[in-house]
């Protein structure tokens, strides 16, 4: 049975990105249909009145407003392509994911043209559009986090997760898709939680971890 899940994202966040390439393999061995929407983890957290909130200072937005002009003009899987190669420009490649030439890499990766770029910045709708994903999550699903999943195609039952430090084998991958949907379908469960005393194995990570110690 292949389950359609509707996946929110940040493209800044290295614990979504994990989850995503997962999530990406599942889709890949036939047991997901993804379809993705935007998060804006800089928005959830903005103190003060979101009316007053700026995304051209925005470090996500640039690659969120990207990512739902890929999405509404060349699909879903054009989107999750698209966020996979901002995600390994960023998280491997250590390149900033809110400037222009990470963006238009990314979408080059992702075989798409670059001047998509060009169409999500010079339009303010793309941006009106990333907010009412993020307002979709948080108030049909009370999501206050990436990665963030929601059953039946982005309309059914939801949950923040699952959080995984790495990608696992495909019997694994597979395996722990079972276990999240029924978790997530049984009304009766709420959270379960660990702490993190390791971290993704991402040259990204390593290199904040190493500033911090600095």
């Amino acid at each position: 049975m292949t389950e359609s899940v509707g996946f929110s994202f940040d493209p800044r966040c290295p614990w979504c990105y994990q989850t995503a390439r997962w999530a990406l393999r599942v889709e890949e061995l036939g047991a997901l249909d993804l379809s993705w929407s935007m998060f804006c983890l800089e928005l959830h957290n903005f103190e003060g009145d979101r009316k007053d909130f700026d995304p051209d200072r925005s470090k996500s937005a640039p690659a969120l407003r990207t990512s739902v002009v890929v999405r509404d003009s060349f699909g879903q899987a054009a989107c999750g392509r698209f966020y996979a190669a901002i995600g390994r420009r960023y998280f491997f490649n250590l390149e900033d994911p809110s400037r222009e030439a990470t963006i238009r890499g990314a979408l080059g990766d992702a075989a798409l043209a670059p001047d998509v770029y060009d169409q999500a910045l010079g339009d303010w709708s793309s941006w009106e559009t990333v907010v009412a994903d993020h307002e979709r999550v948080t108030q049909e699903s009370g999501g206050f986090g990436v990665p963030f999943f929601r059953l039946d195609a982005g309309k059914g039952p939801a949950m923040f997760g699952p959080v995984i430090k790495e990608v696992p084998s495909d019997d694994e991958a597979l395996a722990l898709l079972s276990h999240v949907v029924w978790l997530i379908r049984n009304a009766n469960f709420y959270e379960l939680k660990s702490g993190r005393s390791q971290y993704p194995d991402l040259p990204h990570i390593k290199k904040a971890l190493a500033e911090r110690r600095t």
